[in-house]
């Protein structure tokens, strides 16, 4: 095998042997990076999220028993080998080189006989913080959650009661946010945890030292204020984006700027009358007295009593806060831009009509009326878009860096690969040349050879040709006869000649699967030079 390969390297040009080391020593390369990265264990978490303690004393467990890790999450996560996760989890687990976070209520498990009262109230601060801690720790959003109370022993006269706090510190996940509605929620949770805690009385801190929590939570005319803002500013995006979204899609966006403001009507009010016809009464009773009299006369007397009931409509009417009183629009345009004559773009006002056209489809998108007291105001003008100009010019620039980037990537992975398709087509070509020219090179020395005939053994290259007198089936030795006769023929100096020819002939051959190109040039050089022979 080592002979053949020797054999075929010898064959090759040297830009053919180099290109065909660098390829074989790429493959090995490529092949041994395959290997590597084959073999490589496959990491798993093993812990995430511990503290600095925590990780240290698990990192050097590790390494006192030459276990690969990786740290990641700037150091509060651990990777380890996915095959040893579970065993090495339960092991760490299981010797306390975890802590479970805070402390809760597990405090009240220990012995405590002996322990005094102040001790006790300690212990069960403790034991809560660490429970609403472990609480808040369970949303999806916090990290780390700590919980200080301050809760004051009861005193006996209600004037001297001081009221029960709390401050908790949030460390939130890497670009979480909590909503107003969490926030609101862990604040209702620590104050329904502690008895006697107003809402109001806990603040919530971030890990930078920001303020969650509303710090007027418990004042309900400033809750009702932000309440009313809010339902302001929502009503004016809403009209807002009516207006502007259908200018965009008329005028092309960034040609228009709408703005609304609301003035709303918050008052509550409840209005009752009664409305009485008089022309609906009906009898509901009748009464009649009839008196005789005492005289001789024998007069007598009668009265009649009626009751009338009247239909009557009695109206409650509650206006709810909230109604618009009236609103403010405003439009600007920007005016259109038209060739003049010189070439050069010319601002274009908008007309008159345009502009009345304009200002009706904003007045129905947002819904103006004008019996409300609702004010319009529109003006054109040109916008400074020097900035979005350059803007957009860099991210064009930048998208076109990017295109270029790909293009070039793609051209070298496809011209390397026509150049490697190239290389190999060219060994080919060049082994299957040097095969052909190797084959017609003996070729012509075997008919040079049969030609001249070789004093010694030369039979073999006599075998199969039409000699004189000589039939199919002759012995050896017959054939020997023939090469003596044919020698004996040629003169001294030519015998000479023919037995150094057939020397050389002889180790040619045995050169030409080694040596190929080396005996081809022996050959060609033979021929060339001594064909007068």
């Amino acid at each position: 095998m080592f002979e053949q390969l020797k054999q075929f390297l010898s064959r090759l040009s040297p830009g053919q042997r180099l290109a065909l080391g660098a390829v074989t020593i790429g493959s090995i390369l490529l092949l041994l990076g395959i290997a590597y990265w084959a073999g490589r264990p496959e990491y798993a978490l093993l812990f995430g999220g511990l503290s600095p303690s925590d990780a240290s004393r698990i990192v050097e467990t590790l390494q006192e028993e030459n276990v690969p890790y990786q740290l990641k999450e700037g150091g509060t996560a651990i990777w380890v080998p996915r095959d040893r996760v579970y065993e090495l989890r339960l092991r760490f687990a299981g010797e306390g080189l975890v802590s479970d976070g805070p402390v809760g209520y597990e405090l009240f498990d220990q012995n405590t006989l002996g322990m005094t009262d102040f001790m006790q109230r300690l212990n069960y601060k403790r034991a809560l913080e660490g429970e609403l801690a472990r609480t808040i720790m369970s949303l999806q959003q916090v990290e780390l959650a700590k919980v200080h109370l301050v809760l004051p022993e009861r005193s006996p006269f209600r004037e001297t009661q001081v009221a029960p706090s709390a401050s908790v510190l949030l460390s939130l996940k890497s670009g979480a946010r909590l909503t107003e509605e969490q926030i609101d929620g862990i604040t209702a949770l620590v104050a329904g945890a502690v008895e006697g805690l107003d809402p109001a009385n806990v603040t919530v801190l971030d890990a930078r030292g920001n303020l969650l929590s509303n710090p007027d939570a418990g004042n309900a005319e400033l809750a009702l204020s932000s309440t009313q803002l809010k339902l302001r500013q929502a009503l004016e995006a809403h009209l807002t984006e009516k207006g502007q979204s259908m200018l965009d899609r008329v005028l092309g966006p960034g040609n228009a700027i709408v703005r609304v403001s609301a003035t709303l009507n918050f008052d509550q009010a409840v209005t009752e009358r009664q409305l009485i016809d008089p022309e609906s009464a009906t009898v509901i009773s009748e009464e009649r007295l009839e008196e005789a009299g005492t005289g001789g006369e024998g007069s007598s007397a009668s009265s009649m009593v009626r009751n009338y009931e009247l239909s009557r409509t009695v109206e409650r009417i509650q206006q709810n806060g909230g109604d618009v009183e009236y609103l403010t629009v405003s439009v600007i345009l920007n005016q259109r831009f038209e060739e003049g004559p010189d070439g050069t773009p010319q601002p274009r006002p908008y007309t008159e009509d345009e502009l009345r056209e304009i200002e009706e489809l904003v007045k129905n998108a947002v819904g103006f009326r004008p019996e409300r007291g609702d004010r319009f105001a529109i003006h054109q003008t040109r916008f400074d878009t020097q900035i979005d100009d350059q803007i957009a010019q860099e991210l064009r620039e930048q998208r076109r860096q990017e295109q270029l980037n790909l293009y070039l990537r793609y051209g070298l992975m496809v011209l390397a690969l026509g150049l490697a398709v190239w290389l190999l087509r060219a060994l080919v070509r060049r082994m299957g040349e040097l095969a052909g020219e190797t084959q017609v090179l003996i070729g012509r020395v075997d008919q040079e050879h049969g030609a001249l005939g070789a004093p010694e053994g030369a039979s073999g290259a006599l075998q199969g040709k039409a000699v004189p007198g000589l039939e199919s089936g002759e012995s050896d030795e017959e054939l020997v006869l023939i090469d003596d006769i044919y020698t004996s023929r040629l003169s001294a100096e030519a015998k000479a000649r023919l037995k150094a020819k057939h020397i050389l002939f002889e180790e040619v051959q045995k050169q030409v699967n080694e040596k190929p190109e080396e005996a081809a040039e022996i050959i060609r050089s033979w021929l060339v030079a001594d064909m007068q022979d």
